[in-house]
């Protein structure tokens, strides 16, 4: 893969490459091989190949390494569709996310508007769905995967472990999801958006940031 040293300084100084991605260890660098070619084979026989979205030039944002960005006298709003990455992967993929970035360049708190960050896909509207769905949903896929019939057999002996793994899931969806809220001077703010999956079947996309349209494109 051709390398591209700009767009590397370009994430190393704005801090844009997501926490989440830190659990790659040699064991999970194996997996990820593993399933980066049975994928690539999969790929190979269908004849075809999933199209990452990226931003297109526009006159109100600018576009840098695949991020769009929106830079106002007191903020630097950076924005991304990227996948979900950390222990609650299988949960997640059930969503589209987009990452967001916030810096607050000026002197004094700013509150970030809730009412923004919607997408609109061939004159559909999608709201970001609120964390606690998206915990919920965490919720319903344990209980589901180890729903147990009263007068059958005891649990598995590896349930307090699973239950375990279970809320170290929810306590990392609840700290990688963006906080809106007060940012305070010279502060940032970063974390995943989750919409539904059906924006994924759509070539193009506009996300709205603070009233700016952000155009989106499979490429």
């Amino acid at each position: 893969m051709k390398r591209n040293p700009g767009k590397k300084r370009f994430l190393k100084k704005n801090n844009l490459v997501c926490p989440l991605k830190s659990y790659k260890g040699a064991f999970q660098l194996k997996i990820n091989f593993l399933w980066l070619t049975f994928i690539t084979l999969l790929f190979l026989v269908a004849g075809c190949t999933v199209k990452p979205y990226v931003p297109v030039p526009g006159d109100f944002y600018t576009k840098e390494a695949d991020w769009g960005i929106v830079s106002t006298d007191s903020l630097d709003i950076f924005v991304h569709p990227q996948s979900y990455y950390g222990l609650a992967q299988n949960s997640a993929s059930s969503y589209f996310t987009l990452y967001v970035r916030v810096k607050n360049k000026s002197s004094k708190n700013i509150s970030l508007n809730r009412s923004s960050f919607s997408i609109l896909a061939e004159n559909q509207q999608f709201d970001y769905i609120p964390l606690e769905i998206i915990l919920g949903s965490l919720q319903n896929y344990s209980l589901l995967r180890h729903y147990q019939d009263p007068f059958a057999s005891p649990l598995p002996s590896d349930y307090e472990k699973y239950l375990q793994e279970v809320q170290q899931q929810y306590l990392e969806l609840v700290n990688s999801y963006f906080s809106f809220g007060d940012l305070l001077p010279g502060g940032s703010k970063e974390g995943y958006l989750f919409y539904d999956k059906k924006i994924e079947r759509y070539n193009s996309f506009e996300l709205d940031v603070w009233g700016v349209k952000i155009k989106f494109v499979r490429r």
